[in-house]
């Protein structure tokens, strides 16, 4: 499993990616669409945003997957929509 630092550090560079190419690239990976998720942090109530991909999508409604690398802990974008599921 991908450690935190891992995870963390996949998501700084696609996010890089986006803002790099003005929005022009990094919209899919491993032939899944990417969305931004923006929760409020739980404990800090500031916005976090997490790239996060979709493995299914049916009309408007998005499946994503809160496994943290397959992790036994929840990913903390979860444990915030837990607290606050006001999304974007």
């Amino acid at each position: 499993m991908p450690s935190d630092l891992t995870l963390k550090t996949m998501n700084f560079v696609h996010k890089t990616i986006l803002v790099v190419s003005r929005g022009k690239k990094g919209w899919n990976a491993g032939n899944m669409p990417v969305l931004k998720l923006t929760t409020t942090g739980r404990k800090s109530g500031q916005k976090r945003m997490v790239m996060l991909t979709s493995p299914v999508q049916l009309g408007d409604t998005w499946v994503i997957v809160a496994s943290k690398g397959g992790d036994d802990d929840h990913p903390a974008w979860f444990l915030n929509i837990q607290d606050d599921p006001k999304v974007d």
